[in-house]
C-alpha cells in the first residue's frame, strides 16, 4: 500500500467516524436516507453504556438526514424541580439522572453552561446539545418567576408544546428549504473526495493535479461553513459558542464538512417529544408501535420510581408522570389512536406462558412473580382481564 493509499484509507476511516452520532439515553433518534421512510434509532445497547449510545447515520448519497427528540428530563411540581424521571423512551434501563432537588422558593439563579443547566451554581442535569440546556434553562427561570398558583396551568401548556405536531411540520418545512444549499455541497464534496479525486490522481498523478485539488477543497469547505453558519444563526441564535465550534471544525476538516447537515438537523427538534416526532414522520404502524411502548412505560415505569424519600421529591415525580400521561392520551385520541387497543395484552406464545409483565411484555411461565428487568412490576396472568393492566398509572404513594 502507497502512503497516498494510505491517506485515503485513514481519511475514508474518519469520515466513516462522522457518521457514528451519540446520543444520550431519554433521547429517541429519527433517521432517512432518501426523505421518504424515516425509522425510530434508540442509543445502541452494544456499543455504548447508561448514559447513551450510537447511531449509526448513512454514509452514502444523498447522505440522509437525522433528527433527535427528548423525553423532558426533569420532573417538576408547582412547588419543586427534580432532576429524575421514572419513565424511559429507550428500551432497557432508565439514563443516569441526578436526582438533585431544588424547591423553587430556594432558587436564586438558573443557567446554562454549555450542556449543563445550574441551579444556584449547582449542576442539575447534564443534555446532549447546549441548545437543548439553554432551552430546559429558559424555562425553568421562567417558572421561578411565576406565582405558585400559575405555576400548574404553566406547566400543562410546557407538556402540550412538547406534542405540538404542528410546530414540527412548520419547523421541519422551513428548515428543509433552508438546508437546500448545504445538502447540494455537502454530496458534491463526498463525490470529489471519493469519486474525482482518486481518478484524476491516477490517471495525471499526485503531483500534477494537487494544486487543483486543494483550491476545489477549500471552495467546497468554506462555502458550507459559510451557509452552515448562516442556517445554524437563524434557527439557533442563541448558541453562539456551538455555532463557531461547528464553523470552525467544518472549515478545516473535510469529514466534518460532509456532515455538515447533521449537526444542523439534530437539535432541529430536540425540545419536542420522541411521540410526537413519530406521528409526524414514521409510517402508522411504527408510530403505533412506539407510541404503545411509551405508554406502556409511563403506566408502568422501572421500579423504583423515586430515588428520595422526600415527600416534595415523590411528588414531583407523581405531578410530573400524571401530567405526562394525560398529555399523551390527548394527543393520541386527537390523532385517531385508541389507546385501549395501544394497551392490549399479548397473546401467549405457547401453553406454557402464563403471565407477563405489564411494561416489557416478556412472558413467563409462573402465575404469580415480579419481572426483575423492570424492577421487580408484579407480573399480570393471561386470564386477568385484558384492561386491568393499563388501567391506573403506578403511583407511589408520598409517605410523611
Amino acid at each position: 500500500m502507497t502512503e497516498l493509499q494510505l491517506l485515503f484509507l485513514i481519511f475514508t476511516l474518519i469520515y466513516l467516524w462522522e457518521c457514528v452520532c451519540w446520543i444520550n439515553r431519554g433521547s429517541v433518534g429519527f433517521l432517512t436516507w432518501f426523505g421518504r421512510r424515516w425509522r425510530v434509532a434508540h442509543p445502541a445497547s452494544l456499543i455504548g453504556n447508561q448514559s447513551g449510545g450510537f447511531v449509526w447515520t448513512h454514509p452514502l448519497p444523498p447522505l440522509g438526514t437525522i433528527l433527535v427528540g427528548n423525553q423532558y428530563p426533569l420532573s417538576i411540581s408547582p412547588d419543586a424541580v427534580l432532576a429524575y424521571v421514572a419513565p424511559s423512551a429507550n428500551p432497557g434501563s432508565r439514563p443516569t439522572q441526578s436526582a438533585k432537588l431544588f424547591k423553587f422558593d430556594d432558587v436564586r439563579k438558573i443557567e446554562a453552561l454549555g450542556k449543563k443547566v445550574c441551579i444556584n451554581g449547582e449542576v442539575l442535569l447534564k443534555v446532549g446539545t447546549m441548545t437543548f440546556a439553554g432551552h430546559i434553562a429558559q424555562q425553568l427561570d421562567e417558572l421561578t418567576k411565576i406565582a405558585p398558583a400559575k405555576r400548574e396551568a404553566a406547566l400543562k401548556e410546557m407538556a402540550r408544546d412538547q406534542f405540538d405536531t404542528k410546530a414540527i411540520t412548520e419547523r421541519w418545512e422551513t428548515f428543509h428549504q433552508r438546508i437546500a444549499n448545504v445538502r447540494i455541497l455537502t454530496n458534491w464534496l463526498i463525490m470529489y473526495l471519493f469519486v474525482f479525486t482518486p481518478i484524476l490522481i491516477w490517471r495525471l498523478g499526485f503531483h500534477m493535479v494537487w494544486p487543483g485539488l486543494l483550491a476545489g477543497l477549500l471552495c467546497f469547505t468554506i462555502a458550507t461553513a459559510i451557509f452552515f453558519r448562516r442556517i445554524h444563526k437563524a434557527f439557533y441564535p442563541t448558541a453562539e459558542d456551538d455555532r463557531f465550534t461547528h464553523f470552525l471544525t467544518i472549515l478545516l476538516s473535510p469529514a466534518t464538512t460532509i456532515r455538515a447537515h447533521d449537526a444542523l438537523s439534530r437539535p432541529l427538534l430536540e425540545r419536542f417529544h420522541p411521540l410526537a416526532i413519530a406521528r409526524v414522520f414514521c409510517a402508522e404502524p411504527e408510530s403505533r408501535s412506539f407510541a404503545a411502548t411509551i405508554l406502556r412505560d409511563i403506566r408502568q415505569p422501572a421500579l423504583p420510581l423515586c430515588p428520595r424519600s422526600e415527600l416534595l421529591a415523590k411528588e414531583a415525580e407523581i405531578f410530573s408522570r400524571t401530567l405526562l400521561e394525560k398529555t399523551v392520551e390527548e394527543f393520541l385520541k386527537k390523532n385517531n389512536v385508541s389507546v385501549k387497543k395501544l394497551l392490549q395484552p399479548p397473546k401467549p406464545a405457547d401453553p406454557t406462558c402464563l403471565s407477563y409483565c405489564p411494561r416489557c411484555l416478556v412472558q413467563f411461565t409462573t402465575l404469580d412473580g415480579k419481572c426483575d428487568d423492570c424492577g421487580g412490576i408484579p407480573l399480570i396472568p393471561f386470564s386477568t382481564e385484558d384492561d386491568k393492566q393499563s388501567s391506573k398509572p403506578a403511583v407511589a404513594e408520598p409517605s410523611h
